[in-house]
Protein backbone atom coordinates (compact mmCIF):
# COMPACT_ATOMS: atom_id res chain seq x y z
CA UNK A 1 0.00 0.00 0.00
CA UNK A 2 1.29 3.60 -0.25
CA UNK A 3 1.85 5.95 1.64
CA UNK A 4 1.21 9.47 1.21
CA UNK A 5 2.87 12.60 2.34
CA UNK A 6 1.16 15.63 1.94
CA UNK A 7 2.82 19.22 1.74
CA UNK A 8 2.83 19.73 5.58
CA UNK A 9 5.61 23.03 6.61
CA UNK A 10 5.73 21.33 10.13
CA UNK A 11 6.52 17.72 8.66
CA UNK A 12 8.93 16.41 6.65
CA UNK A 13 10.73 18.77 3.87
CA UNK A 14 12.05 21.61 6.13
CA UNK A 15 11.86 23.58 9.62
CA UNK A 16 10.66 26.98 7.68
CA UNK A 17 7.01 28.26 9.04
CA UNK A 18 7.11 29.39 4.86
CA UNK A 19 7.77 25.46 3.21
CA UNK A 20 4.24 25.52 2.50
CA UNK A 21 4.05 28.47 0.48
CA UNK A 22 7.33 27.12 -1.23
CA UNK A 23 6.23 24.55 -1.92
CA UNK A 24 2.62 25.48 -3.39
CA UNK A 25 4.93 28.07 -5.68
CA UNK A 26 6.61 25.58 -7.78
CA UNK A 27 4.52 25.58 -10.75
CA UNK A 28 4.91 29.17 -11.51
CA UNK A 29 8.82 28.21 -10.32
CA UNK A 30 8.53 26.23 -13.24
CA UNK A 31 7.86 28.80 -15.89
CA UNK A 32 11.06 30.88 -14.94
CA UNK A 33 14.03 31.25 -16.44
CA UNK A 34 17.25 30.71 -14.27
CA UNK A 35 18.28 33.58 -12.81
CA UNK A 36 14.56 34.49 -12.05
CA UNK A 37 14.42 32.52 -9.44
CA UNK A 38 15.72 31.14 -6.20
CA UNK A 39 16.94 27.80 -7.25
CA UNK A 40 19.61 26.95 -4.82
CA UNK A 41 16.40 27.39 -1.85
CA UNK A 42 13.51 25.84 -4.23
CA UNK A 43 15.21 23.17 -5.37
CA UNK A 44 16.54 22.17 -2.05
CA UNK A 45 12.78 22.77 -0.38
CA UNK A 46 11.73 20.66 -2.65
CA UNK A 47 14.29 17.77 -2.84
CA UNK A 48 14.21 17.41 1.50
CA UNK A 49 10.39 17.53 1.10
CA UNK A 50 10.34 14.30 -1.73
CA UNK A 51 12.73 12.35 0.42
CA UNK A 52 11.17 13.13 3.75
CA UNK A 53 13.92 14.35 5.36
CA UNK A 54 12.56 15.80 9.10
CA UNK A 55 12.96 19.48 9.77
CA UNK A 56 15.76 18.27 12.50
CA UNK A 57 17.31 15.46 10.68
CA UNK A 58 20.86 14.83 10.98
CA UNK A 59 21.99 15.11 7.11
CA UNK A 60 25.96 15.22 5.64
CA UNK A 61 26.65 17.03 2.80
CA UNK A 62 29.53 16.13 0.71
CA UNK A 63 31.67 19.17 -1.65
CA UNK A 64 34.50 18.03 -4.10
CA UNK A 65 36.88 20.64 -4.10
CA UNK A 66 39.96 20.18 -6.17
CA UNK A 67 38.92 16.64 -6.47
CA UNK A 68 39.09 15.70 -2.53
CA UNK A 69 36.05 15.49 -0.49
CA UNK A 70 34.84 17.90 1.82
CA UNK A 71 32.18 16.97 4.51
CA UNK A 72 29.23 19.29 6.01
CA UNK A 73 26.96 18.16 9.27
CA UNK A 74 24.28 19.74 9.79
CA UNK A 75 20.16 19.30 10.62
CA UNK A 76 17.84 22.26 9.92
CA UNK A 77 16.72 23.01 6.44
CA UNK A 78 18.69 27.15 7.12
CA UNK A 79 21.92 24.92 8.06
CA UNK A 80 21.40 22.80 5.01
CA UNK A 81 21.24 25.75 2.87
CA UNK A 82 24.25 27.79 4.50
CA UNK A 83 26.63 24.90 3.63
CA UNK A 84 25.39 25.04 -0.04
CA UNK A 85 25.89 28.68 -0.59
CA UNK A 86 29.25 28.61 1.00
CA UNK A 87 30.53 25.77 -1.12
CA UNK A 88 30.15 27.44 -4.20
CA UNK A 89 32.64 29.98 -2.53
CA UNK A 90 35.64 27.59 -1.63
CA UNK A 91 38.28 27.74 -4.11
CA UNK A 92 38.37 24.28 -6.66
CA UNK A 93 34.73 23.83 -5.70
CA UNK A 94 33.22 21.47 -8.45
CA UNK A 95 30.19 19.90 -7.13
CA UNK A 96 27.92 19.48 -3.61
CA UNK A 97 25.99 16.19 -3.51
CA UNK A 98 23.83 14.57 -0.55
CA UNK A 99 22.75 11.12 -0.16
CA UNK A 100 19.91 9.67 -1.41
CA UNK A 101 18.65 7.40 1.56
CA UNK A 102 18.76 8.11 5.13
CA UNK A 103 18.47 9.20 8.11
CA UNK A 104 22.07 8.93 8.75
CA UNK A 105 23.17 7.49 11.85
CA UNK A 106 23.43 10.06 14.66
CA UNK A 107 26.39 9.30 15.84
CA UNK A 108 28.61 10.52 13.11
CA UNK A 109 28.38 14.23 14.16
CA UNK A 110 30.57 13.39 16.42
CA UNK A 111 33.56 13.13 13.93
CA UNK A 112 33.34 16.50 12.38
CA UNK A 113 32.82 20.26 13.79
CA UNK A 114 29.12 20.72 12.90
CA UNK A 115 28.13 23.29 9.92
CA UNK A 116 31.73 23.83 8.93
CA UNK A 117 32.94 22.57 5.37
CA UNK A 118 36.11 20.04 6.65
CA UNK A 119 38.38 17.44 5.21
CA UNK A 120 36.39 14.51 4.78
CA UNK A 121 38.29 11.58 4.95
CA UNK A 122 35.36 9.53 6.54
CA UNK A 123 32.05 10.06 5.37
CA UNK A 124 29.38 7.99 5.72
CA UNK A 125 28.84 4.52 4.08
CA UNK A 126 26.08 1.77 4.10
CA UNK A 127 26.13 0.17 7.54
CA UNK A 128 25.60 4.01 8.51
CA UNK A 129 22.18 4.68 6.59
CA UNK A 130 18.99 3.65 8.94
CA UNK A 131 16.43 3.42 5.61
CA UNK A 132 16.30 3.24 2.41
CA UNK A 133 13.84 5.96 0.78
CA UNK A 134 14.64 6.66 -2.64
CA UNK A 135 15.71 4.98 -6.14
CA UNK A 136 17.72 6.98 -7.96
CA UNK A 137 17.84 6.63 -11.35
CA UNK A 138 21.15 8.21 -12.75
CA UNK A 139 20.89 9.09 -17.02
CA UNK A 140 24.40 10.65 -18.49
CA UNK A 141 25.50 10.91 -21.69
CA UNK A 142 28.61 9.22 -22.97
CA UNK A 143 31.92 11.51 -22.98
CA UNK A 144 35.42 11.41 -22.21
CA UNK A 145 35.30 11.83 -17.82
CA UNK A 146 36.26 14.92 -16.28
CA UNK A 147 34.30 17.43 -18.50
CA UNK A 148 31.08 19.28 -19.31
CA UNK A 149 28.50 17.91 -21.68
CA UNK A 150 27.74 19.91 -24.86
CA UNK A 151 24.19 20.88 -25.33
CA UNK A 152 23.68 18.00 -27.50
CA UNK A 153 24.65 15.47 -24.94
CA UNK A 154 22.82 16.72 -22.53
CA UNK A 155 19.76 17.05 -24.39
CA UNK A 156 20.27 13.45 -25.41
CA UNK A 157 20.27 12.65 -21.62
CA UNK A 158 17.43 14.54 -20.72
CA UNK A 159 14.96 12.88 -23.30
CA UNK A 160 16.19 9.85 -22.25
CA UNK A 161 15.40 10.26 -19.01
CA UNK A 162 12.12 11.65 -19.67
CA UNK A 163 11.26 8.50 -21.34
CA UNK A 164 12.29 6.26 -18.54
CA UNK A 165 9.93 8.59 -16.07
CA UNK A 166 6.89 8.70 -18.98
CA UNK A 167 7.38 4.61 -18.73
CA UNK A 168 7.44 4.52 -15.18
CA UNK A 169 4.31 7.08 -14.14
CA UNK A 170 1.50 4.79 -15.91
CA UNK A 171 2.93 1.75 -14.03
CA UNK A 172 4.07 3.43 -10.03
CA UNK A 173 2.06 6.76 -10.76
CA UNK A 174 2.99 9.98 -10.98
CA UNK A 175 3.23 11.35 -7.59
CA UNK A 176 5.76 8.84 -6.18
CA UNK A 177 8.51 10.11 -9.28
CA UNK A 178 10.92 13.15 -9.08
CA UNK A 179 12.97 14.58 -12.27
CA UNK A 180 16.01 16.60 -11.96
CA UNK A 181 19.21 17.67 -14.18
CA UNK A 182 22.52 16.55 -12.70
CA UNK A 183 24.47 18.98 -14.61
CA UNK A 184 25.52 17.14 -17.54
CA UNK A 185 22.85 14.37 -17.16
CA UNK A 186 19.84 13.58 -15.71
CA UNK A 187 18.21 11.77 -12.77
CA UNK A 188 14.67 10.38 -12.15
CA UNK A 189 13.86 9.49 -8.09
CA UNK A 190 11.54 7.08 -6.88
CA UNK A 191 9.90 7.91 -3.48
CA UNK A 192 9.89 4.84 -1.55
CA UNK A 193 7.90 3.74 2.06
CA UNK A 194 10.85 3.95 4.28
CA UNK A 195 12.56 0.05 4.84
CA UNK A 196 14.74 -0.83 7.45
CA UNK A 197 18.59 -3.29 6.76
CA UNK A 198 18.52 -1.18 2.88
CA UNK A 199 21.19 -3.03 2.04
CA UNK A 200 19.13 -5.63 1.60
CA UNK A 201 17.24 -4.30 -1.05
CA UNK A 202 19.96 -3.64 -2.79
CA UNK A 203 20.23 -6.90 -5.45
CA UNK A 204 16.79 -6.10 -6.38
CA UNK A 205 17.26 -2.49 -7.25
CA UNK A 206 20.83 -3.56 -8.81
CA UNK A 207 18.24 -5.60 -11.16
CA UNK A 208 15.65 -2.73 -11.79
CA UNK A 209 18.74 -0.47 -12.65
CA UNK A 210 19.75 -2.97 -15.37
CA UNK A 211 16.51 -3.55 -16.53
CA UNK A 212 16.39 0.20 -17.15
CA UNK A 213 19.58 0.09 -18.70
CA UNK A 214 19.18 -1.88 -21.14
CA UNK A 215 15.07 -0.77 -22.07
CA UNK A 216 16.56 2.71 -22.35
CA UNK A 217 20.47 3.00 -22.94
CA UNK A 218 21.65 4.46 -26.48
CA UNK A 219 24.78 4.94 -28.30
CA UNK A 220 24.85 8.20 -26.59
CA UNK A 221 23.29 7.78 -22.93
CA UNK A 222 23.90 5.15 -20.65
CA UNK A 223 21.83 4.15 -16.88
CA UNK A 224 24.10 3.45 -14.20
CA UNK A 225 23.73 0.10 -12.76
CA UNK A 226 26.21 0.33 -9.91
CA UNK A 227 24.18 3.38 -8.00
CA UNK A 228 21.66 0.88 -6.15
CA UNK A 229 24.17 1.13 -2.51
CA UNK A 230 22.47 2.50 0.57
CA UNK A 231 25.04 5.27 0.86
CA UNK A 232 24.37 6.71 -2.91
CA UNK A 233 25.28 10.21 -3.53
CA UNK A 234 23.40 12.69 -5.93
CA UNK A 235 23.95 16.15 -6.82
CA UNK A 236 22.57 18.59 -4.20
CA UNK A 237 19.80 20.23 -6.76
CA UNK A 238 20.05 24.21 -6.61
CA UNK A 239 23.96 24.04 -7.41
CA UNK A 240 26.76 24.17 -10.10
CA UNK A 241 28.49 21.42 -11.41
CA UNK A 242 31.94 22.42 -12.80
CA UNK A 243 33.72 19.57 -14.31
CA UNK A 244 35.90 20.55 -16.46
CA UNK A 245 36.74 24.08 -17.38
CA UNK A 246 33.55 26.01 -18.54
CA UNK A 247 33.79 26.33 -22.16
CA UNK A 248 30.73 27.79 -25.00
CA UNK A 249 30.55 23.81 -26.49
CA UNK A 250 31.15 22.38 -22.61
CA UNK A 251 29.64 25.18 -20.32
CA UNK A 252 29.61 24.38 -16.55
CA UNK A 253 25.25 24.05 -15.40
CA UNK A 254 23.13 24.49 -12.32
CA UNK A 255 21.38 21.19 -11.31
CA UNK A 256 17.36 21.24 -10.60
CA UNK A 257 14.97 18.99 -9.33
CA UNK A 258 11.61 18.86 -9.97
CA UNK A 259 8.21 16.96 -8.43
CA UNK A 260 4.66 16.54 -7.75
CA UNK A 261 4.34 19.40 -5.58
CA UNK A 262 0.88 18.82 -3.91
CA UNK A 263 2.11 15.43 -2.17
CA UNK A 264 4.24 12.49 -2.61
CA UNK A 265 2.87 8.92 -2.66
CA UNK A 266 5.83 6.89 -1.07
CA UNK A 267 5.48 3.36 -2.94
CA UNK A 268 6.74 -0.40 -1.41
CA UNK A 269 10.14 -1.24 -2.78
CA UNK A 270 7.69 -4.60 -4.18
CA UNK A 271 6.16 -2.47 -6.91
CA UNK A 272 9.40 -2.40 -8.87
Amino acid sequence: MNAQVSCNPGGAGGSSPIVKARVAAHESFETLFPGERNELEMSTVLIRYFLGITPDEFIELTALVDGKPRVWQCRTLEQHLEGLRLAHSLRGFSGAYMLVNGPVNPDLSARYEQCRWVWGRLRATDKDICERRGVYIDVDPIRVSGISATNGEHECARDVAWSVRDWLSPRLGQSCLGLGCSGNGFFVLIALEPTSSPSDSSPKIQRFLALLAKKFGTDRVSIDTTVFNPARLMSCPGTWKRKGISTPDRPHRMTTFTCHASSVDRIALEAL
